[in-house]
């Protein structure tokens, strides 16, 4: 294939950005915007609940009505660090009538020893096919990153028994670090089941698979400057809040893709052809847009009820990329740029917390994602939607052991906006848990909130003939101080 043929193909895969699950490493679009951060620590040690159960500054991009439960002007900041180890695993079994391709895959075929020509009945088609790299199936990778979270300032407001407080400042909405590769991706894709098998070739009708390595990789992050107003009938125990973010963010974006053979596949044999092809694609994208909410809050003396309503909104990516593309030796380079959207859906937050006792809280939280019905438009105007809605739950405890100090644990769920490769319940998205824990010092109008997060999520796609077994492990601490000064009537 010469340089033009395979620019062609180029064009053709960075064309055609749409939002695609992990298994074949699809192309960098939105990753990360489907988790949107719970600022607030102390909410972060009991399992992330805010609806109900938190009476905190952090809160007011999540429940602003919470706003009115503060007493002073306060003002907070907070940042926080975290870490992942992603890592891969492939496992291939023998297939019918090619028994050396799983060995191929797994980079096997050196335990094996070459066949001896002059033994009676060989044929080309015993010769062992090797690879022409070191690389192997499987691959580790470990990050950690240190970053702000928020710095926010509220100010209550009191107006004939009608209480007011309103917020702003500026907070990390989502971040969209992001990492996934894949050493072994064929297309076409012969291992696959869906939506059908590939038929055996034949002699006189050989089939021809591009066999290669894809990676993604996204650093950066959407911030969030908005405002918050609340309002409480303190007589009837009634709270409902609004706020509003001018979302802006960029990231760092890379994507490549690394041949490592063409395999030709006969009726009973195959054989792996030596391609040198690579294609880098580098550069910026931009996010912009705006998230409103709305939150309602009703607090008796032993139980709360709440919600949060999030407006439907829509998100711009502006990407500008510089792409490579070598099947020679001597690389032509070209610039891409563009723009594509991400329409979401309403989306909703529902809790419920209760005090059996004075010092004790117990706190649970739904929340409804419909993520099935986001569309996202890429830059050709064209409308698809492959992302998978879900509904997590969270649970958590606080429990005051002094007048200074705050005790949390917390349990809440997870999950991702796609599926497995080979889901046995297609539309299941990948789901995990998270279990929190935090602690918050008081002395004065001072507030120390300290809270950490730890879970492993654990997934495979699964092929006819294969596996893969992805594992991330996470974690998070986080740290905020906020300070309330005294408010004179």
């Amino acid at each position: 294939m010469n340089r033009w043929k395979v620019l062609a193909s180029a064009l053709c895969v960075l064309a055609g950005h749409r939002v695609l699950g992990q298994g074949y490493g699809g192309p960098l679009t939105f990753q990360g915007l489907e988790r949107v951060q719970v600022h607030s620590v102390a909410s972060r040690g009991m399992g992330a609940i805010a609806s109900v159960a938190c009476k905190d500054i952090a809160v007011m991009f999540t429940c602003p009505s919470a706003l009115t439960s503060l007493h002073g002007v306060h003002v907070a900041v907070a940042g926080w660090s975290w870490g992942n180890e992603l890592e891969q695993e492939q496992n291939y079994a023998p297939v019918r009538y090619y028994p050396n391709l799983s060995l191929l895959l797994e980079g096997l075929t050196a335990k094996i020893p070459d066949p001896n020509p002059e033994l009676p009945g060989f044929t080309p088609a015993d010769t062992v096919q090797r690879p022409y790299d070191t690389l192997g199936p499987n691959w580790r990778r470990s990050e950690c990153a240190s970053r702000p979270l928020h710095a926010l300032v509220s100010v209550p407001l009191v107006e004939r028994g009608l209480k007011l407080a309103v917020g702003g400042g500026v907070v990390q909405y989502a971040n969209l670090n992001h990492f996934y590769q894949n050493n072994n991706v064929m297309s076409p894709a012969i291992l696959s089941q869906r939506p059908l098998p590939t038929m055996r070739p034949t002699d006189d009708n050989p089939l021809t698979v591009d066999w290669y390595q894809r990676l993604r990789s996204r650093e950066g992050a959407v911030w969030g400057y908005g405002l918050a107003l609340a309002a409480s009938a303190e007589k009837y125990g009634l709270s409902l809040g609004l706020s509003g973010m001018l979302l802006r963010g960029s990231t760092d974006d890379l994507e490549q893709e690394r041949a490592r053979g063409k395999l030709v596949f006969f009726s009973n044999a195959f054989r792996a052809d030596s391609v040198y092809r690579r294609i880098s694609s580098a550069g910026t994208s931009e996010f912009t847009g705006a998230e409103f909410t709305l939150n309602g809050r009703l607090e008796g003396r032993h139980a709360s009820v709440g919600f949060a309503l999030r407006l439907p909104a829509e998100i711009t990516r502006t990407y500008s990329w510089s792409v490579e593309v070598d099947s020679t030796g001597t690389p032509v380079r070209f610039s891409q740029k563009g723009e594509d959207h991400l329409r979401l859906p309403w989306r909703a937050v529902m809790g419920i917390s209760v005090a059996p006792r004075q010092n004790l809280t117990i706190g649970f939280e739904y929340e409804l994602r419909p993520f099935s019905s986001v569309r996202y438009v890429d830059a050709q105007g064209r409308e698809s939607s492959s992302w998978l809605g879900s509904s997590p739950f969270r649970f958590g405890v606080d429990f005051q052991a002094a007048p200074w100090l705050a005790l949390r644990v917390g349990l809440r769920n997870e999950t991702e906006v796609f599926e497995p490769e080979g889901n046995h319940l297609p539309g299941e998205p990948v789901a995990y848990s998270l279990y929190c824990a935090g602690i918050g010092i008081s002395y004065g109008g001072v507030r120390v909130d300290l809270a950490c997060e730890s879970g492993v999520s654990k997934y495979q796609d699964i092929w006819s003939s294969a596996i893969s077994k992805n594992r991330q492990r996470m974690w998070e601490l986080l740290g905020q101080v906020s300070y309330a000064f005294s408010w004179g009537r």
